[in-house]
Order: structure tokens, then C-alpha cells, then sequence
């Protein structure tokens, strides 16, 4: 998969989901805006990928993250 493919597997998308995650959980506070953006990206991604197989519970769980990150100022 290029860097700029989407994922075509459920288990590829789910790891962009976990890496979102993490960019959170390991952001420091100097890193927050940009770890909250990197992470941002990647639910994006996920999402779209999600939503190009037609796996609405991958695009429900991106959208939930992201609506999360909206709430977190990020």
C-alpha cells in the first residue's frame, strides 16, 4: 500500500484508527495542536477507506474519534 492509497482492508483501516489514538495519547503539551492534526488526518483516512468498502462500523468508529477530537478543542 503507497502513502497515498487508502487501506482496502478492515484490519488496515482499524491500525489508522489506533495510530490516530496514539498520536493523542503520546502528545505532549508543546506537540498537542500539531499530534491533534497528524491525528486528525488519519481518522480522515480511515474514514474514507471505511466508507470506499462499505464498512459502516469502521466509518461510524472514525466519525465517533473525530467528534471526540472536535470536543477535545483538537
Amino acid at each position: 500500500m503507497g502513502e497515498d492509497a487508502l487501506p482496502t482492508e478492515p484490519s488496515e483501516i482499524f491500525e489508522l484508527i489506533v495510530k490516530a489514538d496514539e498520536k493523542l495519547k503520546y502528545a505532549t503539551a508543546t506537540k498537542g495542536d500539531v499530534r491533534a492534526e497528524q491525528a486528525r488526518a488519519l481518522l480522515d483516512r480511515a474514514r474514507e477507506a471505511a466508507r470506499a468498502i462499505g464498512n459502516d462500523a469502521l466509518v461510524t468508529q472514525a466519525e465517533t474519534r473525530l467528534t471526540d477530537l472536535g470536543s477535545l478543542g483538537g
